[in-house]
């Protein structure tokens, strides 16, 4: 016998509702949408419950998020936002040696990519810092005064992919997208501003209004040989030289 709990059809129900009324108030001042991701566990608890003893669902393989490390903070974050308390952390960038200590004014904290990251002031360099939950190696609270910020987390990833957000107003981006590939753009769209300009017998022309950051850039090599940027030539100029290093890597192999 399998120890799997078999779900009624109303505690199916509540949970629904629950993912509905979530779905409603978005919880975005504080971590943004989180109903999908319990729209997951309705699905699976849905797929338990109508499978039979023994049964091993091969034919269904959900996406697995991996466990990701400073989820023990995340609670004790979210807290200092809603109480407006400074955090000092003990933090190790990846690029840094040691692990240092930073008083941070929280704001905001966002998910991308299975990552938790909180958005504050740093208050010794007075200025919008991104912090990775998983690079945290302590955390505790601190009593100088918190200092309240005029942060909108829309206005702040406007015009961002991912979870660098530079300052200013970017450049109109173009692309050209092959058709076959182009149709994976349309049904899951890269960004807000993400538009169709034209469409010509081979190819789709998408454009935006993003920073051209690592995570865009890294969708638009994705894409290999099936998207070509228009503008700017700027863009293009740094996608010429990661594809020039890239080359290098495999030029005198064979």
């Amino acid at each position: 016998m399998s120890d799997r709990k078999a779900y009624s059809a109303e505690e199916l129900q509540k949970l629904r509702d629950a993912v509905s009324l979530l779905e409603s108030y978005k919880f975005s001042n504080v971590f943004g949408d989180i109903s999908g991701s319990l729209q997951k566990v309705v699905d699976v608890i849905e797929i338990s419950s109508n499978s039979q003893d023994g049964d091993q669902y091969d034919f269904v393989h959900p996406e697995k998020a991996p466990h990701f490390k400073g989820g023990e903070y995340l609670v004790q974050i979210i807290n200092a936002i809603r109480e407006e308390k400074v955090v000092r952390i003990y933090y190790h960038p990846f690029y840094e040696d040691k692990p240092y200590f930073s008083e941070v004014h929280p704001y905001l904290l966002k998910e991308y990519r299975n990552r938790w990251y909180m958005i504050g002031l740093n208050d010794f360099k007075g200025q919008l810092r991104t912090y990775a939950l998983d690079r945290i190696r302590d955390l505790v609270l601190s009593d100088i005064p918190y200092q309240k910020h005029n942060f909108s987390a829309k206005d702040y990833f406007r015009h961002s992919i991912g979870i660098i957000a530079p300052g200013g107003e970017p450049v109109k981006t173009r692309i050209a997208v092959q058709k076959t590939q182009a149709q994976y753009m349309i049904t899951q769209p890269w960004h807000e501003s993400q538009n169709i300009d034209e469409e010509t017998e081979d190819e789709i022309i998408f454009s935006f209004r993003v920073h051209p950051t690592y995570e865009f850039i890294s969708l638009i090599l994705s894409y290999g040989k099936d998207l070509r940027v228009l503008e700017p030539t700027s863009l293009i100029a740094d996608l010429c030289q990661h594809l020039e290093v890239m080359s290098a890597y495999y030029r005198d192999i064979g």
